[in-house]
């Protein structure tokens, strides 16, 4: 009777969760310790991983971006009792003769601009005027260095390891380019037509009615929220390029069409992108034209629209959709940039608002949505 009575006590005792003179503590800590180390080395495979398949994971993120903005359009058609595989196919033509036409009407600019970046240095130097006696100086000086280090290195046996020429560089680049849009056109037709039913599918393997009305209410979120900003900023931004391209084309700048679209598509980097657009039409009006006047009239005017744009125009059409932290934007912006480069960098403010609809969506992640955006 002695031993029924002692084995329920010696199974009650508080060995884990009470206070102990010395094991708990150290359990606790350890434990915690512990997944603190698991998450860090999650986190760091996670980085890892996405850095290592950029070149497979890239076009994948892009479809599902494009299927987001185009879904809305399917599921109109739909209503109209428009196979949802017609109105993929449709949609992915299009999407296509609209690169194949932008790619032949903006090439050969583009191209005549890259071919005379070596004489447009040149004349960039040559019009900063007293820059250029202390550039010159330091090309000297530069010269004068690789001739020490030519002498120092004489005694010793050269080898000259030839690089693939620029021509190379630049078929292998467009074949990848190729290559990747053939993945994601047909990955963006399978998310068109084929999207909706997997998710259903997926919504009904789960048993639980809560869960499944959950996780069919985040999706529904992501997908309304997503297509509406994706819309909204590429409207924005198509209306920038047309309007920065006429002013091109009013003061006389070469190619206002390759402008445009340059600032259009720059535009979706929010800060960096409208910077980097304007730094270029500044260098281009200051080879085009000698009168400062001239010269300062195309940048500023530029100047003048994207800060309309940037601070009345998108955040009164977007604000009340989507509220993010500026601080949070341009860390996510420099983060996948890092990763991916500029297509990383165009896809980083959706990711981020994405990555918030999530987190306010799951309560262990509210604070973290709340430090994302209000």
């Amino acid at each position: 009777m002695t031993s029924n009575i002692a084995a329920p006590h010696l199974e009650g005792r508080p060995r884990l969760t009470g206070p102990s003179p010395d094991g708990a503590p150290a359990i606790n800590g350890r434990g915690k310790a512990e997944r603190v180390a698991i998450v860090g080395l999650f986190s760091l495979g996670v980085l890892y991983t996405l850095f290592l398949a950029r070149d497979l994971l890239l076009p994948v993120f892009l479809a599902l971006l494009l299927s987001l903005l185009l879904r809305p359009v399917v599921k109109g058609l739909r209503r109209l009792h428009v196979p949802e595989s017609l109105s993929a196919a449709v949609l992915v033509v299009l999407l296509l003769l609209g690169l194949a036409g932008a790619a032949f009407s903006l090439t050969e600019p583009a191209t005549v601009w890259i071919k005379r970046a070596p004489i447009v240095m040149n004349q960039l130097e040559l019009k900063l005027g007293d820059l250029r006696e202390s550039v010159e100086s330091a090309r000297r000086a530069s010269h004068q260095i690789e001739q020490m280090a030519a002498a120092a290195d004489d005694e010793a046996q050269a080898v000259v390891v030839r690089g693939p020429s620029l021509a190379e560089q630049a078929l292998t680049q467009t074949q990848v380019i190729l290559a990747q849009l053939f993945v994601v056109l047909v990955l963006l037709f399978f998310f068109l037509a084929r999207g909706r039913s997997m998710l259903e599918q997926l919504m009904g393997t789960m048993t639980n009615l809560e869960d499944r009305i959950h996780y069919a209410t985040i999706a529904g979120t992501v997908q309304k929220n997503i297509a509406a900003y994706l819309a909204t900023v590429t409207l924005i931004n198509t209306a920038l390029g047309l309007v920065t391209a006429g002013l091109m084309t009013a003061f006389g700048m070469p190619n206002p069409g390759l402008w445009g679209v340059l600032a259009g598509l720059l535009n979706f980097i929010p800060y960096l992108g409208a910077a980097a657009s304007l730094t270029i039409i500044a260098l281009v009006s200051a080879l085009t034209f000698d009168g400062l006047l001239q010269i300062v009239l195309p940048p500023l005017s530029f100047l003048a629209v994207t800060a309309i744009e940037g601070n009345i125009v998108t955040p009164m059409i977007v604000g009340h959709r989507l509220t993010l932290n500026p601080i949070a934007v341009f860390l996510t912006i420099l983060f996948w940039g890092w990763l991916w480069g500029i297509p990383g960098a165009l896809m980083a403010v959706p990711i981020l608002a994405v990555f918030k609809i999530l987190c306010d969506a799951h309560k262990p992640l509210h604070s973290l949505g709340a430090l994302l955006g209000g």
